[in-house]
């Protein structure tokens, strides 16, 4: 994505419009689009069963592979946390016309490592809210990351419709990594807003390295299979 969970309130600018996101196992008879080489890092987008009687199905987004790509547990090994930016769109096919885009919702997952306890954590960014949980191991953390996301958006008008999901993966900018340390401190720590000369230097470090590590990048798209809302 195990310890309990816990939920923050202070929204952000990951705090994006995302209505019941859920996490869910692997279902069969689900459809699935796939557009990378076995091996890499992989991002499908399936439809769920038909569930409404108007023929609507929703969205089932899953990566894989992510730590197979030794580039992202190095950067996490060198104190840079990586940013996993989620996308989904909803669009209407129009035959010979261009396909009509409706709206989209997109997430964030963060995931840094703690060297001091040698462990990962997760920090999922929904809505205005953040869910943070901890692994012990590179396989718990690889495991959680293959979890697969049903989004709850859905076309809400009869046609022929189809969904695109998109990944990027990153490193935290400069701005980014401020701007979470401030959210971590306003929301997890004591609130009086003092730091120590540690915690400055540290951060100093980080960034310093993330302006000139070469640090990768890598964007991932994939459509859905059509279906059609009666």
């Amino acid at each position: 994505m195990r310890r309990p969970t816990v939920s923050l309130t202070r929204p952000t600018r990951w705090a994006f419009a995302v209505v019941g996101l859920l996490v869910v196992g692997l279902a069969p008879g689900v459809r699935e689009a796939r557009a990378q080489a076995p091996g890499a890092v992989h991002l499908t987008v399936r439809l769920a069963t038909d569930s409404t009687a108007a023929g609507a199905r929703a969205p089932v987004v899953r990566s894989q592979h992510l730590l197979d790509d030794g580039r992202w547990i190095s950067a996490l090994r060198s104190g840079l946390p990586v940013r996993l930016h989620y996308t989904v769109g909803v669009w209407r096919s129009r035959g010979g016309w261009f396909d009509a885009f409706e709206r989209q919702v997109e997430w964030d997952v963060v995931l840094r490592h703690e060297p001091l306890l040698d462990q990962y954590t997760v920090l999922t960014l929904v809505a205005g809210r953040a869910r943070e949980r901890r692994y012990a191991t590179l396989d718990a953390l690889s495991a959680a990351l293959a979890f697969a996301y049903q989004v709850s958006v859905r076309p809400e008008q009869p046609g022929r419709y189809y969904y695109t999901a998109s990944l990027e993966i990153s490193t935290l900018s400069d701005s980014d990594l401020d701007e979470l340390q401030r959210f971590l401190e306003g929301d997890l720590g004591d609130g009086d807003g003092k730091q120590g000369v540690g915690d400055v230097l540290g951060r100093g470090a980080t960034r310093f390295l993330l302006r000139l590590a070469g640090l990768p990048s890598l964007r991932l798209e994939v459509r859905s299979p059509t279906f059609d809302v009666r």
